[in-house]
């Protein structure tokens, strides 16, 4: 916890005693560790998330690393528009996406997420070997692919391995790592994936432009999935329409390396457009009649 450190001196002045404040600073009784430059700028946006405004001394006192690392770090941010630097810190970017529970995102978007995972389960043949990342959309996908047929099915979450071992004859293969608690998924950074070739992946973001591809709040995953991408022919992303034209904090994937986005018919034109001027990625728009 950052906390402001007053030192004050004592004087004698005509016989009276005279407290004068002399000098502050911020200290943090718990340092953080050292950590990871990626880490450090999620926890950076976390922190302004929470306060809007830092300074610089705050975050070197903070991480314990010098000004010039954390002025190259709020230059990094501001450049994926995720904070606004100012002088001598920097604040909070209202319009960056942050990362509310699962419980909280099932009901949103709801009818267009179902759309979509519709849209999605065309594309699986029977005999298939996919992959499902984690995601509220892509659970609704994976509960649209109960008509078919010997499909095998590599997960990374646990609700959606529940649901296809009660509701499925699929064969499930579980990927190890560690539970991030509360998000029910499994963080794969640090521990090597087996050697298995799957057809197609289906995920999921946060958020998604032209201009920075699919974005999480969480580094850690953005670091997992492609792991998972690099070992399927088809990579296909799955994104309702509150999500697109928004940054969040790290970057799954560039447009250029998603074969095909699937979005609802709720999308912005505009922002419909932008991703149709990249040719190397097809765009698919699920109808919400």
């Amino acid at each position: 916890m950052l906390f402001t450190v007053y030192y004050y001196r004592l004087i004698l002045y005509n016989n009276s005693i005279i407290l004068l404040e002399v000098d502050l600073y911020m200290e943090d009784k718990e340092k953080k560790p050292s950590v990871f430059a990626e880490e450090r700028k999620q926890q950076i946006v976390e922190i302004l998330q929470k306060k809007q405004k830092i300074v610089v001394p705050e975050l070197c006192d903070y991480f314990g690393v010098s000004a010039s690392t954390i002025r190259s770090d709020l230059k990094s941010l501001q450049e994926a528009n995720l904070i606004k630097r100012t002088h001598g810190g920097a604040i909070f970017n209202t319009k960056v996406n942050w990362e509310p529970l699962p419980s909280a995102k099932e009901a949103h978007m709801h009818l267009q997420k179902t759309a979509i995972a519709k849209t999605a389960s065309e594309l699986v043949d029977d005999d298939d070997i996919i992959a499902i990342c984690t995601g509220t959309t892509t659970l609704e996908f994976a509960k649209a692919l109960l008509s078919k047929k010997r499909l095998t099915v590599v997960v990374n979450d646990i609700r959606i391995a529940s649901f296809l071992e009660e509701n499925s004859d699929f064969t499930l293969f579980m990927i190890g790592g560690i539970v991030r608690r509360g998000f029910h998924y499994v963080i794969t950074t640090g521990y090597p994936l087996p050697n298995i070739s799957i057809d197609k992946v289906f995920f999921s973001c946060n958020s998604l432009s032209a201009a920075n591809g699919a974005t999480v709040p969480d580094f850690q995953l953005a670091s997992s999935i492609p792991q998972i991408m690099k070992l399927a022919s088809e990579k296909i992303l799955l994104c309702d329409s509150s999500k697109v034209g928004s940054v969040s904090f790290a970057q799954i994937a560039a447009i250029h390396q998603i074969d095909t986005i699937i979005v609802d018919s709720d999308v912005n034109p505009s922002d419909l457009q932008n991703l149709q001027s990249i040719d190397s990625c097809q765009i698919v728009v699920s109808s919400l009649s």
